[in-house]
C-alpha cells in the first residue's frame, strides 16, 4: 500500500524521534549498583558494612561510589552513645598508628524541622569516622541542621565522644558551608592528636580545632564513613574517592 506523502514524513520523524531518545539514553546510563550490603560483608575499597538495623542499606555502584540508606522512619540513627543511640549504619577499615583519612560527599538534603530524637533537632549528617568503639568516637560531617521554621543552616560537624559523653559538640559557626557542590572531609591522627579539615575542591583546606583523644585507645583503631539522622524523612548520603593512607 502506497502512503500519502504527509503520512510517509510523519511516520518519518516519529522515527528518528526514537532514534534520538534511544541515542540520548544511551549516552547517560544510570550507575549501576550491587545488591545492598549485609552486616559484616566486606565492602571492597571501604571496609567492612556495620548495619546494626536491617531496614538501612549500604550500595556501592559501579563507580565506586557508596551510598548508605536510612528509610523514612520515627526514631534517630545516631553514633552518639550518650543518648543511647548507636544504630547509624557505618562502613569502616582498620588502621593503625597515624594516617589520613579522606572522603570526597556529595550534597546533603535538610532534615526538615521535626526531629526524632526529643533532645534534638532535625538534622543530616554525611561523616567520616575514627572510632575505637561506638561510645568512643570522632566524628567529622557534611551537616545540615534545622531548628523549627529557620531556614537551614550548612556546616562542619566535628565532635568527640569519649567513654559514651560528649567531649566535644559542633558548632554551626565553625565551619559554616554550601548546601550546592562536593565537600571533602579529612581527618589525621598524629600520636594522640586527631585533625579535622574540609575542602571544596580537595585541595585547599580549612582547619578546625584539633582534638586530643586519651591514651587508653590503642594504636589501632577503625576509620571510615557513616550517615546520622534525626529526621523523619528518608536520607541517603552518597561519598566518593575514599582515601585511607598509613603515614
Amino acid at each position: 500500500m502506497k502512503l500519502p506523502p504527509a503520512s510517509f514524513s510523519l511516520l518519518l520523524a516519529v522515527a528518528l524521534s526514537n532514534i534520538g531518545s534511544s541515542a540520548v539514553q544511551a549516552q547517560s546510563p544510570p550507575a549501576a549498583t550491587s545488591p545492598p550490603s549485609e552486616s559484616g560483608q566486606i565492602i571492597k575499597g571501604w571496609g567492612e558494612a556495620i548495619i546494626p538495623d536491617a531496614e538501612c542499606k549500604v550500595q556501592k555502584d559501579d563507580q565506586g561510589d557508596l551510598t548508605i540508606e536510612l528509610p523514612d522512619n520515627q526514631k534517630p540513627y545516631d553514633l552518639a552513645a550518650e543518648v543511647g543511640s548507636t544504630n547509624a549504619p557505618h562502613v569502616v577499615q582498620k588502621i593503625e598508628g597515624d594516617f589520613t583519612l579522606t572522603v570526597k560527599v556529595h550534597p546533603v538534603k535538610a532534615p526538615g524541622e521535626k526531629s526524632t530524637n526529643p533532645v534534638r533537632v532535625g538534622y543530616h549528617g554525611a561523616a567520616i569516622i575514627v572510632m575505637k568503639d561506638t561510645s568512643n568516637i570522632v566524628t567529622l560531617a557534611r551537616a545540615v541542621l534545622e531548628r523549627g521554621k529557620n531556614e537551614p543552616q550548612p556546616y562542619t560537624n566535628f565532635e568527640v565522644r569519649i567513654n559514651a559523653s560528649v567531649d566535644r559538640l559542633g558548632d554551626t559557626e565553625d565551619l559554616p558551608i554550601t548546601m550546592d557542590g562536593p565537600l571533602y572531609l579529612r581527618l589525621e591522627r598524629r600520636d594522640d592528636t586527631i585533625h579535622g579539615s574540609a575542602s571544596t575542591d580537595g585541595v585547599d583546606w580549612k582547619f578546625l580545632n584539633s582534638k586530643e583523644i586519651p591514651d587508653s585507645w590503642s594504636k589501632e583503631l577503625k576509620a571510615g564513613v557513616t550517615a546520622i539522622s534525626t529526621s523523619e524523612h528518608g536520607f541517603s548520603p552518597k561519598f566518593s574517592e575514599l582515601t585511607l593512607s598509613k603515614d
